[in-house]
């Protein structure tokens, strides 16, 4: 097969020489040991390490190539077991998987089912029970799971239904459906974002991956949302999986890390519509970066690139790379304020009573004219590839990087610009093609509903985000994240600090894009309307691989410290066994000294910080999984979540039915709508549940035996049927169906007077968050922000759990029993 059709690139000489036998190896490492100038480097030698802890620049912005990944093509398919070397490589990552996978799956089932996971669940099992009829769902009369933006992209239904149906296979409780199973998919993925870094490790360099997978494997919020059945924990594994095989392929230009990165931005795409804020991230940073390879080949006019300059020439720029640059981002800036203005009037519009319908009609035509276009497209590329092939087998297609443009780049410097111009057709081809794959399979639901689901898969998510947008979901003020995520983030967030600086202070591509991934994700989730913690996971990751970035050094040189010890402590013991006097071997122990004195106090004190941060960190991941994962009063990550009260409430149906019906699950209960989530998933073995209550079951709705209400109607309930001269008369209990923080840190409410009507103002909110800090909801009249107070606060709510505001907020449920039977509520 030709080079350019594998994609692969002969290895260049340092690759080489890790491809040679044993015995050279070591006949090389002895000359070299015997050669070497000084006693430093003949022990670097024998340890077969780099003197220099720092990342080593090979010109490709990237550490040296890992050994087991320079094995040759032929040699890696044949299996064989691991090397002792290989082992003792992936113990410490292999460790790590495993704390982050027993954090994840640790009482999986324990906290009750969210309102957004009940509709998950739910909708999931009616998708298995389509799927095990998938014939009749081709019938456009089949009421069958369809693709719907409101409750996000397709993924995470067929993932959680595949769940359900291999529990079933195995004999799970419950028939394979329960709160562990739904949630098996979440926590799965979780653990998968644990060890992509990885495969970073060119990057980030091995101690590097390290820490990053150990940072994302005991973050609060990583841990907590991946116990969690929402679509945001797929989206991030997907996300740092086109990060990761998109780094690889630049590297190694292999097709599998093409074809990975093309499953996990479509994947991405399946799972929610946040990933138009990905690409707008992703894209732009990409953009950067080929002006910056266009401009760094092209001299400044006073002087050729890397030629030294004195005087005033040393603060200009070397090449057009930085003018270019910064231009780039001006235009950009422009752009970016006049689409987003754009898409603020589009959404007003869309949700416009008087407009919203001539919306709607667009976009119904947008995706009638789509579906009609792919069969054409598909024809075009088809064509296009056929003639391809007809051209390789007449020999008359150039290889890729033959153009004069891809002449000139120069694949050290210009990364980037080398990958697109040397991209192989097949690599593109086989691209476009999984992501195809795996769009039609998502969104037709299996190709059950084929038409709906490509013109629905591109248009009308993109159209009920735009929607959302004017809607403005949790209200949420714009330093809402900037609160969130250092309440619980320690760790990450001091060391995230330093990780920036030191991305500023000693760039690479990949730290520089890290950095923009981070502060892109925090800027554009800061303005999106729709601000809710579980957004914050999007933060988070870049900002635990940032962490890493700023703790490697500090880690990096206390492991050279106890390497130094370790050492002198042998030179001791062997000059004691040959009887050589220790003044000669004082020279060795003396190289090991290094780093410096300062090095070695900073790395200490920043270790001690470390460990500092790292305790309460820990603590809060442990209150918010196992303490207090169903208690929003005092998580703020626990956002209007179901109560236990909903256990009791299914123990109270459960004895009744048992009492009345032997357990067959067959006694009526009436379900009015403000409750329907979260039970309409608990009741769903139930045979007789009267959806609509009472208008669902006139029949049966006068003397039903239960009757379940939310609060919005609970007080007319109570009025109807649980007062003295109700017939038949009811026994009522009050319950907390959902708990939610105190939102005392929302901005102070707009007061309407003479000069100011409040228009298009919030007349509803809290105190802010500085006074918040201090006093809670409630502060003093005249109150100031005090910093001791706020410290003392927060001190109290890390170890204590106490809360900062009110507990009191709830959304409240009735159980309503009728009196005859004989059982409280």
């Amino acid at each position: 097969m030709k080079s350019h059709e594998t994609g692969q690139h002969p290895p260049v000489p340092a690759q080489i020489s890790h491809m040679q036998s044993g015995d050279e190896v070591k006949t090389e490492r002895e000359e070299a040991f015997k050669t070497a100038p000084d006693l430093v480097q003949k022990l670097t030698v024998l340890a077969g390490e780099p003197a220099d802890h720092e990342v080593i620049d090979h010109g490709y912005d990237v550490e040296p190539p890992v050994e087991e990944d320079l094995i040759e093509p032929g040699r890696r398919k044949r299996f064989s077991l691991p090397s002792r070397e290989q082992v003792l490589a992936w113990t410490p990552f292999l460790a790590v998987l495993l704390l982050g996978a027993i954090l994840r799956f640790w009482g999986l089932g324990d906290k009750p089912l969210h309102h957004d996971e009940s509709l998950h669940a739910y909708f999931s099992l009616q998708l298995m029970h389509n799927l095990e009829n998938w014939a009749a769902c081709f019938s456009a009369t089949a009421s069958c799971y369809h693709y719907d933006p409101l409750l996000h992209g397709p993924f995470q239904f067929h993932a959680i239904a595949l769940v359900y149906k291999l529990s079933q296979l195995l004999g799970a409780p419950d028939q394979g459906v329960n709160t562990t199973t739904v949630r098996i998919a979440a926590a799965l993925l979780g653990t998968v974002i644990v060890g992509l870094p990885y495969f970073l490790r060119d990057y980030l360099g091995k101690l590097g991956a390290w820490l990053a997978c150990l940072l994302l494997a005991i973050s609060p919020s990583m841990v907590y949302f991946s116990r969690f059945a929402r679509e945001d924990i797929y989206m991030a594994c997907f996300t740092l999986l086109l990060v990761v095989a998109t780094g690889r392929y630049i590297r190694e230009r292999k097709l599998g890390w093409l074809v990975l990165a093309a499953a996990g931005f479509m994947l991405s795409y399946a799972t929610k519509e946040a990933t138009f804020l990905t690409m707008a991230i992703f894209g732009s940073f990409v953009g950067a970066l080929l002006v910056w390879e266009l401009g760094v080949r092209r001299p400044w006019a006073w002087g050729a690139v890397g030629e030294p300059r004195e005087g005033g020439r040393r603060w200009q720029p070397r090449s057009w790379g930085p003018l270019l640059l910064g231009l780039y981002f001006v235009v950009l800036a422009i752009v970016a304020k006049v689409f987003f203005g754009w898409m603020k009037e589009l959404s007003a519009y869309s949700n416009d009573p008087r407009t919203g319908v001539i919306a709607d009609g667009v976009v119904q035509q947008l995706k009638t004219v789509t579906v009609g276009l792919v069969p054409w497209v598909g024809i075009v590329l088809g064509c296009y590839v056929l003639s391809i092939l007809l051209r390789e087998m007449l020999g008359r297609m150039p290889l890729p990087g033959q153009s004069r443009l891809a002449r000139w780049v120069k694949r050290e410097e210009q990364p980037v610009l080398d990958t697109l111009l040397h991209l192989p057709w097949t690599h593109w081809f086989f691209a476009l093609l999984t992501a195809w794959a795996i769009f039609l399979l998502l969104f037709t639901v299996l190709f059950t509903n084929i038409r709906g689901g490509i013109g629905d898969g591109i248009w009308q998510g993109l159209y009920y985000w735009l929607k959302q947008q004017q809607v403005a979901r949790g209200d949420q003020p714009w330093y809402y994240y900037l609160l969130l995520i250092p309440l619980y983030e320690q760790v990450g967030v001091v060391f995230g600090l330093v990780g920036m600086l030191r991305c500023v202070l000693k760039p690479s591509r990949f730290r520089l894009f890290v950095l923009y991934w981070c502060v892109g994700n925090v800027c554009i989730y800061s303005w999106a309307a729709e601000k809710m913690p579980w957004l914050m996971i999007h933060m988070t990751m870049p900002l635990m691989l940032l962490a890493a970035i700023g703790l490697q050094p500090v880690v990096g040189t206390l492991l050279e410290l106890i390497k130094g010890w370790r050492t002198k402590q042998k030179l001791v013991t062997s000059s004691a066994l040959d009887g050589n006097a220790l003044s000669e071997k004082l020279p060795v122990a003396r190289a090991f000294s290094a780093p410096g004195l300062r090095a070695r106090g900073i790395a200490v004190a920043s270790f001690v910080l470390a460990i500092l941060l790292l305790l309460p960190t820990l603590h809060n991941m442990y209150e918010v999984n196992y303490v207090h994962a169903a208690d929003g009063p005092h998580e703020m990550m626990v956002y209007v979540q179901t109560t236990t009260d909903v256990n009791l409430v299914m123990a109270k149906l459960d004895a009744l039915d048992k009492k009345l019906y032997g357990g067959k699950r067959e006694i009526p209960i009436g379900l009015v709508d403000d409750a329907t989530w979260p039970f309409a998933w608990y009741l769903r073995d139930y045979k007789h549940v009267c959806f609509q209550f009472p208008t669902g079951c006139p029949s049966i709705a006068q003397n039903i035996p239960v009757i379940i209400t939310g609060g919005d109607n609970l007080a007319n309930f109570e009025a109807k049927y649980a007062s003295n001269t109700s017939q038949p008369r009811y026994l009522v209990h009050q319950y907390h169906m959902r708990t939610w923080w105190d939102e005392g840190y929302k901005p102070p409410p707009c007061i309407p007077d003479a000069t100011n009507k409040c228009v298009g103002q919030p007349t509803w909110g809290g105190v802010g968050p500085l006074l918040w800090l201090s006093y809670g909801d409630t502060p003093p009249p005249g109150a100031h922000f005090d910093l001791g107070l706020a410290v003392k606060n927060v001190w109290q709510w890390w170890w204590e759990r106490k809360a900062i505001g009110s507990t009191t907020g709830s959304y409240d449920m009735g159980l309503f029993i009728r009196e005859d039977l004989g059982v409280t509520p």
